[in-house]
């Protein structure tokens, strides 16, 4: 460490000796705040995470594939949910500013023109990036992104239909890479998996936008029938992916059965905890403590889950 300091204070009065200044212009600050800003509006980790998962199911369907496969699935897959965090901060902005009023939007630091347009142009470029990958990659691609451009429109009639769309179009992640990597019934099992969890995930958040929701009319299990029933199905469509492991391990011919086990039980008891946390203290913290946990569970269960893929031919 003090070798490190050394270093900086011979850096320091090199940078005094030449004349040159070392803090970054306004305009540079301005590119840098833009550059963060836009990182947050996108939740890149979770697109990442999302172009992740279609790669890696690509690899264990079909070892085979082309390496533009690859990069086309993962360019798609990071453009739709960079796209669909915009526009839904875009049409629920009003909203925002009673749930997220440190977001880029509701505070002002991007403009509704910017993300409107934004949101556009990489959803366009999702659908062009599907057309090599084949007809029916392309009709999932474009049918996912009018949905999701769509999806705050859909909240205002029914939260409840919303988190169905959300809980498919998470796991169309897993049918896409199937669809590329030429096996779409392979990963039949995953697919379920990912759309209870998330729907599980889409009725615990909805909690945290009672509020907001409120103010904007929509109905969500929260704040039609309570926090209790709201809990109580999230515990439901838990136990139910518990008891489906047991079942999956019975049944399934999975190449990798301990890899499943091991990595999708620990996915299930992370997001416990947490969810348990939550409900017993229902503080932001709490609520902050289960984000961040269900982001770790996702990584542990893109791994599990993959292990359910049949040996290859």
């Amino acid at each position: 460490m003090r070798e490190q300091l050394h270093i900086n204070k011979k850096a320091d009065a090199f940078t005094s000796a030449s004349g040159q200044n070392a803090s970054p212009s306004p305009q540079e600050n301005h590119t840098i705040r833009l550059i963060r800003d836009f990182a947050q509006l996108f939740r890149l980790p979770v697109a990442i995470v999302a172009a992740l998962t279609g790669c890696a199911t690509i690899y264990a369907i079909n070892s085979a594939a082309s390496l533009q496969q690859y990069l086309l699935t993962a360019i798609i897959l990071i453009l739709t949910h960079a796209a669909a965090c915009a526009i839904n901060d875009y049409w629920d902005v009003d909203k925002d500013r009673i749930d997220h009023p440190q977001r880029p939007l509701p505070s002002g630091r991007i403009s509704p023109q910017q993300v409107w347009w934004t949101a556009l142009i990489l959803f366009i470029g999702a659908v062009v990036a599907a057309i090599p990958l084949g007809i029916s990659c392309l009709i999932l691609v474009t049918v996912s992104s009018i949905l999701l451009w769509n999806y705050s429109h859909i909240l205002l009639r029914s939260g409840i239909l919303a988190n169905f769309i959300v809980a498919t179009i998470a796991s169309a992640v897993i049918l896409l890479g199937s669809l590329v990597g030429d096996r779409p019934f392979a990963m039949l099992y995953p697919i379920g998996f990912v759309f209870l969890y998330t729907l599980a995930k889409e009725i615990i958040w909805d909690l945290h936008d009672t509020a907001g929701d409120r103010s904007q009319g929509i109905v969500t299990i929260a704040n039609s029938w309570g926090k209790e029933t709201a809990f109580g199905i999230a515990w439901g469509l838990m136990g139910t992916l518990i008891i489906s492991i047991a079942i999956a391990l019975l049944l399934l011919p999975m190449a990798h059965t301990l890899m499943f086990f091991v990595f999708s039980t620990a996915m299930l008891v992370s997001v416990a905890i947490a969810l348990l946390r939550y409900q017993q203290q229902g503080s932001v913290t709490a609520y902050e403590g289960f984000v961040f946990w269900e982001r770790i569970a996702m990584l542990l269960g893109v791994v599990g889950l993959l292990g359910t893929a049949p040996a290859l031919l």
